[in-house]
């Protein structure tokens, strides 16, 4: 899969993600904010940190719930995920992006059904396989 979507359920905003480039050591993949009364994106890389992969897969093995917040960031702090889980199973994705050494800043809200948590896991995996 090279792009994936994920909507949230009670507005417009669309995250897309798509790999740019892979190296032995990192991918570097488009993270992009759509279809919010703001738009926006940023090129973020895996190095060091890792993929999101392990969040995503974390929030859908928790699906039923969990303590705080379940976070990942990409080292240059360009992109970072945060995400919670209410009492009655709603979670609450933060995407937030800047650029030019944090100059410049977006930050968007997606709401998500602990239920589709599994699926998003599966799509977000897919982009991050090895090609």
């Amino acid at each position: 899969m090279n792009v994936i979507e994920i909507k949230s359920c009670d507005s417009q905003t669309v995250l897309t993600l798509s790999p740019h480039s892979r190296n032995p050591d990192e991918v570097l993949f488009l993270a992009k904010i759509s279809a919010a009364p703001f738009s926006g994106e940023v090129l973020a890389s895996t190095y060091v940190n890792g993929p999101p992969t392990t969040l995503f897969d974390d929030m859908a093995t928790s699906w039923t719930g969990w303590s705080g917040s379940k976070d990942w960031h990409a080292i240059d702090g360009d992109l970072s995920f945060g995400a919670t889980i209410t009492s009655l199973g709603n979670v609450t994705l933060v995407v937030e992006m800047s650029a030019n050494s944090g100059d410049d800043t977006l930050k968007a809200t997606l709401k998500l059904e602990a239920g589709s948590l599994d699926r998003i896991a599966h799509d977000v995996r897919s982009i991050f396989r090895s090609a």
